[in-house]
């Protein structure tokens, strides 16, 4: 199993990040340490299918389990919270 980086550094707020693989392979929170951070990932839209949903106050949580998209190559991200952000990673076999 390889991953490899989706996104530049830390992300936050909505958008889209493609997904050439079309398989999420992981997930870095951060947060403030005190409130939650929320992320949830969807393929193609805000109205696609939820692949991936947590809320966490636990600063530096790794998420790594590969996750198909369904051939789809679009990320869809929502990250909220307070000090929330995370990296995204897709799996490549």
């Amino acid at each position: 199993m390889q991953i490899r980086a989706l996104t530049n550094g830390k992300i936050a707020g909505t958008g889209t990040v493609n997904c050439p693989s079309g398989n999420l392979g992981g997930v870095i929170i951060t947060t403030d340490g005190t409130n939650a951070a929320v992320v949830i990932i969807q393929i193609n839209n805000d109205v696609g299918k939820k692949v991936f949903d947590i809320s966490t106050k636990t600063p530096g949580v790794f998420i790594l389990n590969p996750i198909s998209l369904e051939g789809s190559t679009v990320i869809y991200y929502s990250i909220t919270g307070t000090g929330a952000a995370a990296q995204l990673y897709e799996y490549v076999a």
